[in-house]
C-alpha cells in the first residue's frame, strides 16, 4: 500500500465472516506494517455487522421476488477495452448496472449508503490509478468488486494479498470447484443480481466482471436469456497493461509484499492462457444471436457502428434512441492518452509461447 492505513480500503465494507476468512488464510504472509490496517478494517466491518443484517431483513423479500431478465454480461480480459465498452452501453438507459455506491455499500446500502457517499466521490475524482480514466457515480463498476465483499470465492482479493494471488484466480474457473463451493458461488451470485435489478427497477442488467470470461456455460445455465459481448485485443498489450494494472492497484491496496515482476507475468499470462481456453471451450454451446465479438483495435476508431452491429447481431432493442448519449459520452473522450509501455524480450517470448492459440483464432501477428 502506498498508505499505511487508509479508510478507503476495500476490506473496512466487507462482511465480517468474509473479512475473518480472508485474514485466517493470509496471516503468515501480511506484513507487521499493515497491522494497523487490518485493524481498522476488521472494526469497521464488525461495527456494520447489525447494519447488514438489518440490510438482509429489510430487502429478503424484494430480492427473492425480483428476476434478471436478459443480462448483458460484456466479456473480456482485463485490459482488453472492456471498460470503454462498459461506459458506452451504460449511457443506455435500458440498461441497470452497479453504479459506484452500490458496489461499494452493496451490503448496507439502504440504511448506511449515505454515510459512504463522500468518501467514494472523492476516492472516484482521483481517476483509476493505472490508466486516469475518469469516473462519476453515474458510470457503473465491475459487480465481482461488491461480490467480494459478499463472498470469499471471489478474484479481487487478490490485489489485498498478492502473495495468493494464484489461489485467488482459480475463483474464476467454477468447474473447478466443489459441488458444493460451485452452489454457494451461484447462490451468492444470483443474490447480488437480483439486488441489483430490484435497485434497478426491474431493467435488463448490463454487467462487467473480467472473470465472467471463463463462466460462459454457468451463466447461460443461471440465465437462459443472457447475452455476452466479448472484445478482444492485442496479447502483448493486455499482458503487459496488466502487469501494469496489478502494480497500481497492489501499489494501493496490498497488505503484502507484492511479487517481483517476472512472477506476477508467468502467473497472469497463464490465468490469460486458462481464460481463453475455457472461453473458446464454452462458446460452442451457446445458441445463435447470444454473443457478439468485438475487435478492441477497430472499435476504438469508430465504436458507433460497431455497437449498431451489436445491438442488430443480439437482437438488442433501443439502439436509436441511445445513440445520442452513447455519441456525447464518445466524443467526451477526445484527447484521451493511453498508456505506452516497453515489451521486454522475456515477455515477448513468454507471451508468444503460451498463447499461439489466441494468436491464430484472432490473427494476431507474433512479434520476434
Amino acid at each position: 500500500m502506498d498508505k499505511l492505513i487508509s479508510s478507503a480500503h476495500p476490506l473496512i465494507i466487507t462482511k465480517f465472516p468474509v473479512f475473518c476468512r480472508y485474514i485466517a488464510e493470509n496471516r503468515k504472509d501480511i506484513c507487521k506494517k499493515y497491522y494497523p490496517q487490518v485493524l481498522l478494517s476488521g472494526i469497521s466491518s464488525l461495527l456494520l455487522t447489525p447494519f447488514v443484517c438489518a440490510e438482509n431483513l429489510l430487502c429478503r423479500k424484494a430480492v427473492k421476488n425480483s428476476t434478471v431478465k436478459s443480462p448483458l454480461f460484456v466479456l473480456g480480459h482485463w485490459r482488453c477495452g472492456t471498460t470503454l465498452l462498459y461506459f458506452l452501453l451504460a449511457q443506455d438507459k435500458n440498461f441497470g448496472f452497479v453504479d459506484p455506491l452500490m458496489t461499494f455499500t452493496m451490503n448496507f446500502y439502504h440504511l448506511l449508503g449515505w454515510l459512504f457517499k463522500p468518501t467514494i466521490v472523492a476516492h472516484l475524482h482521483e481517476g483509476r490509478p493505472m490508466d486516469n480514466i475518469k469516473y462519476s457515480m453515474s458510470l457503473p463498476i465491475e459487480e465481482y468488486i461488491s461480490f467480494s465483499a459478499m463472498e470469499a470465492d471471489s478474484v479481487y482479493p487478490l490485489n489485498f494479498f498478492p502473495q495468493s494471488f494464484v489461489r485467488y484466480n482459480k475463483n474464476a474457473f467454477i468447474d473447478q470447484f466443489s459441488e458444493k463451493k460451485r452452489e454457494n458461488w451461484k447462490r451468492s451470485y444470483d443474490y447480488l443480481l437480483k439486488k441489483t435489478a430490484w435497485m434497478n427497477g426491474g431493467k435488463s442488467l448490463l454487467l462487467k466482471s473480467p472473470d465472467n470470461t471463463a463462466r460462459v456455460r454457468l451463466l447461460k445455465e443461471i440465465y437462459p436469456d443472457a447475452k455476452f459481448v466479448n472484445i478482444y485485443r492485442d496479447p502483448y498489450t493486455v499482458i503487459r497493461s496488466t502487469i501494469h494494472l496489478y502494480d497500481k492497484m497492489m501499489s494501493h491496496w496490498s497488505l503484502e509484499e507484492i511479487p517481483p515482476v517476472e512472477t506476477m507475468e508467468d502467473w497472469i499470462i497463464e490465468t490469460f492462457k486458462m481464460m481463453y481456453e475455457a472461453y473458446f471451450r464454452e462458446i460452442q454451446t451457446l445458441p445463435p444471436h447470444s454473443l457478439f465479438e468485438i475487435k478492441f483495435e477497430e472499435f476504438e476508431k469508430d465504436p458507433l457502428p460497431v455497437l449498431k452491429n451489436m445491438y442488430e447481431t443480439l437482437e438488442l432493442e433501443g439502439f436509436d434512441e441511445a445513440l445520442p448519449a452513447i455519441r456525447a459520452y464518445w466524443e467526451s473522450l477526445d484527447g484521451y492518452q493511453k498508456n505506452n509501455f516497453e515489451y521486454s524480450e522475456r515477455l515477448v517470448k513468454k507471451v508468444n509461447d503460451k498463447l499461439a492459440f489466441y494468436f491464430e483464432h484472432y490473427g494476431y501477428e507474433k512479434r520476434q
